[in-house]
């Protein structure tokens, strides 16, 4: 089951000119290079208007590119328009200084959301055998005839030698049906989290902010040599359990049926007892786009449900609705969650 979801690349330009110049303001080749960009066709600038009016909705505060799109002329095509540097807008009344407004941007709402343009850091890709674009569900079977699952948006490097079968997953989430074989324990980790089996079927999800392992069948033995104190855990069928990445809490675990163990394989995907926050991060590597959720209370709300991740918008409004969120979509590339009031 594949979804192609392929984002803009004029917005994708758009976007990086506008980091660009955020970050740097003074540099005025840039600036002449990024207004060269813009001027020299009528889609560049349609792409300049949509991705001035995302950044406001993201930042929250009014964008210094804001004289280019204001006043009713976003949709206008305009291939001559030549945005004003950052320096000749004027800074309006009660916005934060420069500095302050870029630390605040680029540290929070760019790190949610604009991080997700590439399907995987170039470091993830070079280091991968195997992995999964946005919206791409793959089944990759390894030479000993374990079968992985990846999830949207993953990546897993495998070592199989005499003696040894290894497996790491770089990025998003996997499903191992391991196959048997006595001579070779099969070991899978993320993140310093060790799980290691005979022959089994597991899940395995490497998050921001822990690891999680949920069997399906079989045993597996889980250990975390770099938690403090360090720890090791045997889990049979219907057991899951949770790692925090910042070693700050107690591994947590709970019981889930069998049957919803890698929901996702075949369409919606069943999550229990999850935050929302959780949710949103696997929606992400469904979407093309960027999905901003900026109410850290509203992201630590847990929720049970069955979510179909490929209706981003469709799937957050039902995922934060009860719990008061709203969900506005920007362009059919960003969605933004928040919690009136």
């Amino acid at each position: 089951m594949t979804t192609d979801h392929s984002a803009d690349p004029r917005l994708q330009q758009a976007l990086d000119w506008l980091l660009r110049t955020e970050d740097t303001p003074g540099d005025t080749a840039l600036l002449s290079a990024r207004d060269h960009w813009i001027a020299e066709d009528a889609a560049n600038a349609r792409a300049w208007r949509r991705a001035c009016r995302a950044w406001s909705a993201v930042s929250m505060v009014p964008p210094v590119h804001a004289a280019q799109w204001e006043g009713g002329t976003c949709d206008a095509p305009s291939p001559a328009i030549v945005t004003p540097s950052p320096s000749s807008v004027p800074r309006r009344r009660g916005a934060a200084p420069r500095p302050m407004r870029r630390r605040l941007v680029l540290g929070g709402a760019l790190a949610a959301c604009l991080g997700l343009v590439l399907m995987l850091s170039p470091l993830r890709s070079m280091q991968a055998d195997h992995l999964s674009g946005t919206g791409e569900i793959r089944r990759v079977t390894l030479a000993d005839g374990t079968v992985v699952h990846l999830a949207p948006r993953s990546a897993i490097s495998a070592h199989l030698a005499p003696g040894q079968r290894n497996v790491t997953l770089l990025e998003g989430e996997a499903f191992f049906e391991v196959a048997p074989d006595a001579t070779r324990p099969f070991i899978a980790t993320a993140a310093g989290v060790a799980v290691q089996v005979l022959g089994t079927a597991f899940d395995l999800q490497l998050a921001s902010d822990q690891i999680s392992v949920a069997v399906q069948h079989g045993r597996v033995r889980l250990s975390y040599a770099e938690a403090e104190p360090p720890f090791q855990a045997d889990l049979a069928a219907g057991d899951r359990m949770e790692v925090a990445r910042s070693h700050g809490r107690a591994p947590r675990r709970d019981r889930v049926a069998p049957g919803d163990v890698a929901s996702w394989r075949e369409g919606p995907v069943f999550v229990q007892d999850a935050t929302v926050g959780q949710v949103v991060e696997m929606l992400r590597r469904y979407h093309s786009g960027w999905v901003v959720l900026r109410d850290e209370k509203l992201a630590a709300r847990r929720v049970t449900g069955l979510y179909d991740l490929r209706d981003a918008g469709r799937a957050l409004r039902a995922l934060v609705s009860p719990y008061g969120g709203e969900v506005r979509e920007m362009t059919p590339l960003l969605y933004i969650v928040s919690k009136p009031g």
